[in-house]
């Protein structure tokens, strides 16, 4: 492979839980140095949650790999001159706070850009640094909840449904700020001057551009969850439970699509139907009884690829790794350094996946290598060492 695009890139990575590691992970897998900095005390108690292999949680082991660990205490004067000390070498510093903590510190966009013109700082938080609910403290169900996206997950009646993906986390905290990262990355290279980003895992999914959510802005009236087209409304975008396991997905959008649906299961006489406001149910009873005959099995091979009609088995995450397709196409790897199989980078590079560049740090683990990197000398290092204001550990 080529060069990675971010080699040469250093990150201080402040952040803890999976918004910010995710972003800086994205950094790291496209070749940036990442150097998590970690307090004296719990760290990133990422490493706390869900299974636990060798001694570390398995996010921990997935969102944080490829980094180095340093643990260095911030509420220490001589911490925090350290701290700048490794931003005067870094190209980018990503903190989690809530909106206000990194200014209480002494280390916020002032001191940083003194310290390092060409520094770029991106800030993740819950709601934004200002409004309302700024300080309001807060988790990935809690940002889809204000951004309207839990809603969507319910039929209007009963308790919507929590997704097991954390998608405000991953979108605002992860995608979007990793983006942010890299433009201002860019101009920072071009004019020598950096810059400030702030993301918010709420506004990050609040602002996606759903249909629902246009035509609304556009003075149509919003539709009940399940109601609105694309939201489960139309039959043709829809699920539909199977003979003997879980559901299939339907998204015949397109009429060409919607045709070959038709034809695919004998029902040419449907084509027509499809613009008849007194005929959906008629599609969609029978779409759900077409279904309800066929096994997973069957649906592969009745409504495969070659057949043009947008229809998808619903996969449980173990039908998705075991998937022929998330096989041919690499999406989780096995890797000597790693102790489980591991999701690979949502990209290819010069036509090849991202490789992988190293397991996940323990709390602390580098603490010394990363000072002696950043040119500290060893009597201070001792000293660091000596007072509780660095730690490393084994």
């Amino acid at each position: 492979m080529n060069p990675l695009p971010l080699d040469g890139v250093r990150v201080i990575d402040l952040t803890r839980l999976l918004p910010g590691n995710y972003c800086t992970w994205l950094l790291s897998a496209l070749g940036a140095e990442v150097i998590k900095v970690e307090d004296p005390g719990a760290g990133d108690y990422m490493r706390d949650f869900g299974e636990q292999l060798d001694g570390m949680s398995a996010t921990h082991h997935v969102a944080n790999r490829a980094k180095s660990s340093i643990v260095i205490d911030l509420k220490s004067p001589a911490g925090v001159e350290l701290f700048l000390d490794l931003v005067a070498t870094a190209d980018v510093v990503v903190e989690s706070f809530r909106p206000g903590v990194i200014d209480r510190l002494g280390i916020g966009w002032d001191r940083l850009s003194s310290v390092r013109p060409s520094v770029v700082l991106a800030s993740i938080s819950g709601f934004g640094a200002s409004g309302p609910l700024a300080a309001t403290p807060g988790h990935d169900i809690n940002y889809m909840a204000f951004a309207g996206l839990l809603d969507r997950f319910g039929d209007g009646q009963t308790p919507p449904n929590v997704p097991a993906v954390p998608i405000a986390d991953l979108i605002g905290g992860g995608l979007v700020t990793a983006l942010g990262v890299v433009s201002l990355v860019l101009r920072a290279q071009r004019t020598g001057t950096g810059g400030r980003v702030e993301s918010s895992l709420a506004e990050a999914v609040a602002v996606l551009p759903s249909l629902a959510l246009c035509d609304l802005l556009a003075g149509s009236a919003l539709k009940p969850p399940g109601q609105a087209p694309y939201d489960g409304g139309d039959p043709w975008y829809r699920t539909y439970a199977l003979a003997d396991r879980g559901f299939a997905s339907v998204g015949a959008v397109e009429e060409r699509f919607f045709a070959n649906l038709c034809n695919q299961m004998g029902r040419p006489d449907l084509i027509e139907a499809r613009h008849d406001d007194d005929r959906q149910d008629e599609i969609a009873e029978a779409l759900r009884s077409e279904f309800a005959g066929l096994t997973r099995e069957q649906v592969e091979a009745k409504y495969g690829p070659a057949t043009d009609t947008c229809v998808v088995l619903v996969n449980d995450f173990e039908d998705l790794i075991k998937s022929s397709h998330a096989q041919e196409r690499g999406l989780f790897r096995s890797d000597p350094s790693l102790p489980l199989p591991v999701p690979v980078a949502p990209l290819v590079v010069d036509g090849a996946r991202l490789p992988e560049r190293g397991r996940a740090p323990r709390q602390g683990e580098n603490t010394e290598a990363v000072l002696r990197a950043a040119g500290i000398d060893e009597t201070r290092i001792k000293d660091l060492l000596r007072d509780g204001v660095v730690a490393q550990h084994e």
